[in-house]
């Protein structure tokens, strides 16, 4: 049986979205999404290793989750100080992608569950990368514009350009958080570097 994520939330899009993500970054793992509190506890037959729950469901279920501090993760739009006070690790959904991807990678989603092996088909995917658009992923990362990128590596724009479109093309993704989560997984960026 594989392990399950729950996220529990009233919020469709916000659910939808963080779904998204976090099937990215754990393809082996089961993401499952809840609108409230009683809709997943009728499904409480799987093995969940993390959740996500809303800061006011929390709130108002606060001894259901008392317990499993360090597997869950409120979802606040803001900071939310209270729970960050309380113990509970806070993902503030209204960051921006890059930070919000950044946030997700140093959140200890699946502490008995190997983040590697999650990852293997991406790692793969690494390997199609050559050593210079690992190096254009990286400054992509980092936020250079095309004409920065061309400039750090010394070549023209328009070589620039053409890495960046091979590897979204072999990444099958241009979101920035996609290929940021895909870098930091496969070692070509550490997460301390974003």
């Amino acid at each position: 049986m594989n392990p399950c994520l729950a996220i529990i939330d009233p919020n469709t899009l916000s659910s939808i979205a963080l779904r998204s993500i976090l099937c990215d970054v754990y393809n082996n793992v089961e993401v499952l999404t809840y609108s409230t509190m009683d809709s997943f506890i009728r499904d409480s037959n799987r093995h969940f290793v993390h959740f996500f729950v809303n800061s006011d469901i929390l709130f108002s279920h606060v001894d259901e989750f008392e317990t499993l501090k360090n597997q869950t993760t409120v979802i606040s739009v803001g900071k939310d100080r209270k729970f960050e006070k309380a113990g509970f690790e806070v993902l503030d959904i209204s960051l921006p992608e890059q930070e919000l991807m950044s946030k997700l990678l140093r959140i200890q989603l699946i502490s008995r569950y190997d983040v590697q092996q999650t990852a293997s088909g991406k790692l793969r995917k690494g390997d199609m990368l050559s050593s210079r658009e690992k190096e254009v992923l990286k400054l992509m990362i980092k936020g250079l514009t095309n004409k920065e990128i061309g400039e750090a590596l010394e070549v023209s724009i328009t070589t620039a350009i053409f890495h960046r479109n091979n590897i979204c093309e072999k990444l099958q993704t241009r979101s920035i958080g996609k290929l940021t989560i895909f870098a930091v997984l496969s070692g070509i960026v550490d997460i301390n570097e974003i």
